[in-house]
């Protein structure tokens, strides 16, 4: 199958590469005068040579063996397959629940080095110890209430495994230190890779920062109302994403995985959408558990650590392979009118998450410091529990050069004092730079798109792709994968022009031209201010979707009119979304897109002046 990507322009490219070397660069140089003379001992960045800053495409922000009858699509195994983990990932996070790891830092140093044989488990990786572990450690959290034990049936095999990667493959390494850290970097370039090293490791923080806020590991939350203005969603909640879907109820839980597997048991969902996306700590897909890819249920899923300890469950227990023990696992459950989400409510309440072993990994802590010294090393302690994908092994190599990967810090890196304020600056531009950058490459898309922003088919499972990745987690935390949700964020109208709610706006479909989604699907249209949050009008209206179709307006030719404007227009012949009198967005939904959709062929109409 093949996807449209009008995103991957060359010029495109180019300047969004450029946009982040100007954040670094541009902090260097705040301290370039007299850098050469003060610090004798650095090579200037001319001599060192000049460093890309980053493998980005332009773009706005499965499990397999489906139990229906229909084929499930599937891309990007190769892909999964690079990402894997290798080996074993860490189990001893409470180190980096101490609260001063990075301050520490130098001091052990030293200890750090010769002791990089040693190693702790966590991710899927072996990895040198960053810092000691203290002997004391809080007690691990409590399964819920209603957790009860899976038996586990002795001597009997499992039904059937749910992958989404194959065995893992081998792990991106810490470099040595020794190798890597005695050439001192001067300022400019180590204010590129400072950039670089933000860029990459920011969803990383981002996961572990909401991760900190969950006050129960692998207990299921839900909220049982759409997202509003006076009720934010769940990530909302623990410092996540923007921009909620109001088609759907959400559930969440944080999944420790390292003491064994977590079942997830669901209720006979009927012909009602439902999805459960498993997203390791780089905000990767991994799997779904869903209508999509495992069918409407009942069942019971043994969501798996591949580096965990074995356990065998009876044949009614699908087992779902994920490669990291510390997993997001984010559900959506469809509801459409009052009568109808009460019943989803009902259902919603019969899914459980059964832990069969303890867990044991605290909270990573994550400083509020905005040093920019203070968050890269808090990004490489993140990295030592939570080990890099196998292909990100170049990338690895180019951040050890100022301090920055698992069992690392800066001052390792031996950098002088203007390379170290050029680091910090760095990062602290490239932080305040980031959210630009991510409205860039929205906005350029949205040029080339009669208004609406085309997502990049790897999203979800991004690959060496980091300022894409980045980007997503800066406007909505996490995505979904193309083939289980696909959003074309409308930023501009059909002429290229913003969205104001005055003069009124008018998105038509044709008869037949709504969007193409597959029988278990749907579609909606969301409306959001300029900061991307919910409009709080007077009739609570915030979207339109064919979930609800008892809501939707037709035209008598069979089209479909959706009026984007401040003030009910009064027609009752159209469907009215109420916006600011200032700049708006239209978010596109689809849900299970048909292939016309995947591939481009189907092309949602500009929106244009009423």
């Amino acid at each position: 199958m093949t996807h449209r990507n009008a995103d991957h322009r060359p010029w495109v490219v180019s300047w969004t590469r450029a946009g982040v070397v100007a954040a670094g660069v541009g902090a260097a140089l705040v301290v370039a005068p007299g850098i050469a003379a003060a610090s004798p001992g650095e090579e200037s960045g001319a001599d060192r040579g000049a460093v890309s800053a980053g493998t980005a495409d332009a773009a706005p922000a499965a499990a397999s063996a489906p139990a229906r009858s229909k084929p499930e699509r599937t891309r990007g195994a190769a892909q999964r397959t690079a990402n894997r983990p290798a080996t074993t990932p860490l189990t001893d996070r409470q180190m980096a629940a101490v609260a001063e790891p990075a301050r520490k830092a130098a001091a052990a140093a030293p200890a750090r080095k010769a002791a990089a044989a040693a190693s702790i488990r966590r991710g899927n990786a072996v990895v040198p110890q960053p810092v000691s572990v203290p002997a004391s450690v809080a007690a691990p959290a409590q399964p819920s209430a209603e957790a009860q034990p899976v038996q586990a049936a002795p001597a009997v095999s499992v039904a059937s495994v749910i992958t989404a990667v194959p065995t893992p493959a081998a792990r991106a390494t810490a470099p040595s230190a020794n190798a890597s850290l005695n050439i001192p970097i001067g300022p400019i370039r180590a204010a590129i890779l400072a950039a670089q090293a933000f860029i990459y490791g920011y969803p990383l923080l981002e996961f572990e920062r909401a991760r900190a806020e969950v006050e129960e590991l692998n207990t299921i939350y839900s909220l049982t109302s759409f997202a509003n203005p006076d009720v934010d969603p769940v990530w909302q909640a623990i410092g996540g994403g923007k921009r909620p879907n109001t088609d759907t109820f959400y559930s969440l839980a944080y999944l420790d995985l390292s003491d064994g597997p977590v079942v997830l048991s669901i209720p006979d969902m009927g012909d009602r959408y439902f999805s459960f996306q498993l997203t390791e700590p780089w905000i990767s897909v991994a799997a779904y558990i869903g209508s999509r890819t495992t069918g409407p249920g009942p069942g019971r899923y043994a969501i798996t650590w591949s580096g965990g300890p074995p356990v065998e469950f009876p044949d009614d227990v699908e087992v779902v392979e994920v490669p990291y023990a510390s997993m997001l696992m984010l559900g959506r459950t469809l509801a459409g009118d009052a009568a109808d989400q009460a019943i989803a409510i009902e259902l919603m309440k019969q899914y459980t998450l059964t832990p069969t072993g303890q867990p044991n990994d605290p909270p990573f802590f994550v400083p509020a410091s905005r040093n920019g010294v203070d968050i890269l090393n808090t990004i490489s302690n993140a990295m030592a529990v939570n080990p890099a994908p196998a292909i990100d092994g170049p990338k690895l190599a180019q951040l050890a050069k100022i301090g920055v990967g698992p069992g690392l810090q800066i001052s390792d890196a031996n950098l002088g004092f203007f390379s170290t304020i050029a680091v910090d600056l760095a990062v602290r531009a490239t932080s305040a730079v980031l959210p630009l950058l991510a409205n860039l490459i929205q906005y350029t898309s949205a040029l080339q798109n009669r208004g609406w922003a085309i997502p990049n088919p790897s999203i979800g499972d991004y690959g060496t792709d980091y300022l894409f990745r980045a980007g997503v987690a800066e406007v909505g935390w996490v995505a979904n994968t193309p083939e289980e949700a696909t959003y074309y964020p409308g930023l501009l109208g059909r002429y290229l022009l913003p969205l104001f709610g005055f003069p009124s706006r008018v998105l038509h479909f044709a008869p037949g031209e709504t969007p193409p989604v597959d029988a278990d699907g749907f579609w909606s249209v969301t409306v959001y201010d300029g900061n991307g949050n919910l409009y709080k009008n007077p009739a609570n209206r915030y979207s339109v979707s064919n979930s609800r179709p008892e809501e939707l307006v037709y035209q008598p030719d069979g089209s479909l009119t959706i009026v984007f404007s401040h003030k009910d227009p009064g027609d009752p012949d159209v469907n009215w979304l109420p916006v600011p009198l200032g700049f708006f967005e239209a978010y596109l939904r689809m849900y299970v897109p048909s292939e016309e959709i995947l591939t481009g062929t189907w092309k949602a109409p500009g929106i244009r002046w009423a």
